[in-house]
């Protein structure tokens, strides 16, 4: 009763305001109050999705400059002869029921769909392209997968040639390495062997697939003369030269692929074959690194789903010429990120490196 009695003194002098114990709470809102307390809102402005569709347009110049996409899907269909140009980065597209049309796709962070189409020539660049129940259609590409196509006839690939000035920052938005193009590795869900549905187009040919006259009032002529962003490689086209060399270029070497890669552009009779970065488990490492003796048992677990880039060039006594290049040059200072494999067993690791260890996906 004596316990009861002082704990309702006690509560009666709080209810009053007469307490100064240590317990009393500070005045103004408490910190759950804060917390509850509704944070202002930052209104989004709401997108049209006229603005983002290009839908049964004829004989017209259509152009998205950069920014005006900014990272949003973008549709094209049911447009005929057409000159469209998407300059900016896109999340995913689907470009459907086009005819003798003319269109340049700008890096697509994800999945490029080119469906019901015919006579069109296109240069795009995407993670992941797919294309169904087209025909006579002519793609220079970049896909950092292996292109799928299906249930489409007459279908001509090349590697991706095209160039402005935010190019290369775009590919970096969208996640995708500009040396990491698959476009000659393609897949035919209807593979026909006696009458295949693909093949490869001329490189040359790349050039006269779009109308940049079309677009010249947003690329200027000296942009497209630039260098490239996406290396021009050979794929599985016939190789100038039987001998090769395969360089691996470790985690983090980002600098000096791009710095061999313009060496092997540029340098008189070394040709670019086949570039690629992937990640690879440790059983495929301690294959790709076995000859490396010093490392082979240590550097495997170290690297595993780590990403590496392999580079392979062919020429007359290449192996030796880019021994040279790496010694007598900037490359020097990257050589604890840069192996070039040993002549013996560059064809054999290049096969399994570029063709055999798949993407996980």
């Amino acid at each position: 009763r004596l316990f009861a009695k002082s704990y309702l003194v006690y509560m009666g002098q709080k209810a009053m305001g007469c307490s100064k114990s240590k317990g009393t709470p500070p005045k103004g809102p408490t910190a759950s109050a804060k917390s509850q307390a509704k944070k202002p809102q930052v209104e989004r402005k709401k997108l049209d999705p006229a603005d983002f569709t290009f839908s049964k347009r004829v004989d017209e110049v259509l152009i998205k400059e950069e920014g005006s996409i900014d990272g949003q899907q973008f549709n094209i269909e049911e447009c005929r002869n057409c000159d469209i140009f998407l300059l900016d980065v896109i999340a995913t597209s689907f470009i459907d029921e086009c005819h003798d049309c003319r269109i340049y796709v700008g890096p697509v962070e994800t999945s490029l769909f080119v469906r019901n189409c015919t006579n069109c020539s296109l240069i795009l660049a995407c993670q992941q392209f797919r294309s169904r129940d087209c025909e006579n259609c002519k793609l220079a590409m970049y896909s950092s997968t292996e292109p799928i196509i299906e249930t489409s006839q007459n279908m001509q690939f090349a590697c991706f040639e095209f160039n402005y000035f935010s190019l290369r920052g775009q590919f970096s938005r969208a996640g995708l390495k500009p040396w990491n193009n698959k476009w000659w590795q393609v897949y035919d869900f209807n593979k026909n062997e006696d009458r295949p549905n693909w093949c490869l187009m001329d490189q040359a040919e790349v050039r006269k697939l779009l109308r940049p006259e079309a677009c010249a009032s947003v690329i200027a002529p000296e942009e497209l003369a630039e260098e490239p962003v996406v290396p021009l490689t050979l794929g599985s086209r016939p190789w100038p030269a039987s001998e090769t060399c395969f360089v691996i270029f470790l985690p983090s070497s980002d600098a000096f692929v791009e710095a061999f890669i313009s060496k092997a552009e540029q340098a008189q009779g070394w040709t670019l074959c086949r570039t690629r970065a992937t990640a690879l488990q440790e059983e495929q490492l301690k294959v790709l690194l076995a000859w490396s003796v010093p490392e082979a048992k240590k550097l495997p677990s170290q690297l595993q789903g780590q990403e590496l880039t392999g580079v392979q060039v062919c020429g007359a006594g290449i192996w030796q010429k880019v021994q040279d290049a790496i010694a007598l040059s900037g490359l020097a200072t990257g050589t604890k990120s840069i192996r070039v494999v040993p002549e013996k067993d560059t064809l054999s690791l290049a096969k399994l490196f570029f063709e055999t260890w798949k993407d996980e996906i």
